[in-house]
Parts: C-alpha cells; structure tokens; sequence
C-alpha cells in the first residue's frame, strides 16, 4: 500500500504540469478533453451544474489503484480545480474527512462564484479596477465566439497538451492563452454551465480536514477578500497571502504549494 498520494485538480483549462513536483506519488485528473453533448451542453449539465463533475472525478478515482490503495490523500486543487474539490469532499459517501490527510486551495472560492470572480482590469496589490465577470457571461460562453477563439488559439487548428512549466513567459495571460491550446473549447463552455450557481459556502464547515489556502495579491479574478473568506469559513484552515503572486501562483510560486503540501501532510 501507497504511503501518501496526492490528487492534482488543475483550473479549467489547465493541466497538472502547472503544478510543481511535490516529491509524492500523483493522481492528476482534469477534464480539458471532455465533450459534453455536441456544443458543451447537455441537459444533464444544466440540472446538475458542478455536480456533474464531481460524479466524473468520482469514476476517475475509482479506477486509479494509486488513488484507491492510499493510506493517506492529500488533495491540491486550483481555480476550478478547488470548486471541484469542496463539492467532493462534501457529497463523499465515505464522509468528507475519510483518508484525507490534507487539502491545499489555491486561488480558488466557495462561492457565489459570477458575483466573486472581479477581472483586474488595472491596478496593483493596494488598488486595482475590477469588473464582474457574471455580466460578461452569458456573451463570453456564446457558442460561436467560444469555437471561433478556440480555433484561432489552437496552432494549425488542432489541440496540443501544454507543458506549462516549458513556457517562456509564466504570466496569467500568457499561461491562459496556453491553456485555451490545452483545452477543447467545448469542454470550456461545459465549465461554465457548470459552475452556473456555485456556492458551497454554508456547508464548509462539514470540512474538517487540516488546509492551507493560498492567494496571490495580484490575482486577475480573485481578489484576496474571497480567499479570506473561504478559510474563515473552513474549521481547520490557514491562509497564506503570497505577495506578488498572481492567478498562475502554482506555475510562478511551486516553493509555496510544496511548503503547504508538507505542511498539510505533517512533513514539517
């Protein structure tokens, strides 16, 4: 039996190689490939929202012998990857604290994620111009303009998997530009539908698992106040603000996820 396994949720367009090598046996699940009816909707997507990602991640590691022979699992999850995660932990048939040892959130929210997601526009760590995403939406995820980025993204027209720590620039837009390469653009669309809604904020409290949630200053849709609100809201979590660190913080800041990670793992 597996010591210690750690699962990798990566954001929405995003791979594991935007982690960094946390010198542990790894389950890497993301969902850039998956094509959700022939556009990126379904009605079970519409009725189930994130729910339907979190059955998807359940069947994933069902069939992963690391993931299942572990005797102990940490979880680290990004962006999306983090509003997949909190559902999981919650809707778990086993409990949510059943052999995991530690959960690490990085640039992530509880919730209600179209009124929290604020794009800096300008600005710096003392100030910055924000928009709300969730009027932007309903045009950002219009079908036509979601195919038609993604095939003017894709070199030849055709998907590649990004190795994220091979870019030369590791900024937020050079790294997501890179990740709508990665990503089906109808998987995008299926992304937002899902997380249409989400809000796990009242029921965090069922997470009694040891975690560390990390925020960069410099977020492009997060500002810090929604990760101060997550771990005020979670029994047993700490939050560490990474001064300079923006959206990509696993990608330009990896010292910061290890320490976490041994942290949550009792490694230090």
């Amino acid at each position: 039996m597996l010591e210690t396994v750690a699962l990798l949720l990566p954001g929405m367009t995003l791979n594991a190689s935007i982690f960094p090598d946390l010198g542990l046996p790894a389950v890497a699940v993301d969902f850039t490939r998956l094509v959700v009816g022939t556009d990126g909707w379904s009605p079970e997507l519409a009725r189930r929202r994130i729910g339907f990602y979190v059955e998807r991640l359940g069947e994933r590691l069902a069939a992963e012998p690391a993931w299942t022979a572990a005797r102990r699992r940490i979880v680290v999850a990004h962006s999306f990857g983090g509003f997949l995660a909190l559902p999981w932990l919650l809707e778990r048939a086993d409990g949510p604290n059943a052999r995991i040892a530690g959960l690490v959130l990085v640039g992530t929210s509880a919730g209600p994620l179209y009124d929290v997601v604020r794009m800096r526009l300008f600005g710096g760590e003392r100030w910055a111009i924000r928009i709300p995403a969730g009027a932007l939406m309903p045009l950002w995820n219009n079908a036509w303009i979601t195919r038609t980025l993604g095939h003017l993204s894709a070199r030849q027209g055709r998907l590649a998997t990004v190795n994220f720590q091979a870019l030369p620039i590791r900024s937020d837009i050079a790294a997501g530009l890179a990740g709508w390469r990665n990503t089906d653009w109808r998987a995008r669309r299926s992304y937002r539908f899902a997380m249409q809604g989400f809000d796990v904020r009242e029921r965090l409290g069922a997470i009694a698992v040891p975690t560390i949630v990390l925020h960069g200053t410099r977020d492009v849709y997060f500002p810090v106040a929604v990760a101060r609100d997550l771990a005020r809201r979670l029994p047993h979590a700490e939050l560490r603000v990474i001064p300079g660190a923006a959206h990509m913080l696993p990608l330009t800041h990896g010292e910061e996820v290890l320490k976490a990670v041994q942290r949550v793992s009792g490694e230090s």
